[in-house]
């Protein structure tokens, strides 16, 4: 005779033995050391450094009026004094001259002056710091050493600790 056991019958019956045998507490573990973690950080801190610019400026002398005159006139003296087919090159000729000459005497007849500016740049000063990043707990429990960060130093020589049981299967 062949015994069949129902397997929704067993499987509820492993878990509830399971569930009964687990089980966790809490108890107190020796601290064996505190270390501070530190980590660096690199400030940047503006400030302004301002300081006097001089430039030379050209007053008058904006307008291309005076080369654009020099060209026609130049143009039409070349074109007169031109024959043939040298009338081209010497009309050519004088527009390129007569630009040039307005141009230099435009240039020699302009007045300069210096201007003074202050001129300010936001520059930044790099300062390295060290600053508290965590703690590094280690503690031993039960033979064992352990260890964890956290952001709050541990009071006193021990430290609450919850202990988890369950069976090995």
């Amino acid at each position: 005779m062949e015994i069949k056991i129902n397997k929704f019958i067993l499987l509820p019956l492993l878990l509830t033995t399971q569930l009964a045998v687990a089980g966790s507490y809490s108890d107190y573990a020796e601290v064996i050391s505190v270390e501070k973690v530190y980590l660096e950080v690199i400030i940047k801190k503006p400030y302004q450094e301002c300081y006097i610019r001089e430039t030379t400026v050209r007053s008058g002398g904006d307008s291309a009026t005076p080369e654009i005159v020099g060209g026609i006139i130049g143009g039409v003296i070349g074109n007169k004094l031109g024959k043939g087919d040298g009338k081209k090159i010497l009309t050519l000729a004088g527009i390129l001259l007569g630009s040039s000459i307005a141009h230099d005497s435009d240039v020699k007849n302009s007045s300069t002056r210096v201007v003074s500016e202050e001129v300010c740049e936001t520059k930044y000063q790099r300062k390295s710091e060290q600053r508290l990043s965590h703690y590094l707990v280690e503690y031993s429990y039960d033979g064992h050493d352990f260890a964890y960060k956290t952001k709050s130093r541990p009071i006193g020589d021990s430290i609450r600790v919850k202990v988890n049981i369950s069976p090995m299967f």
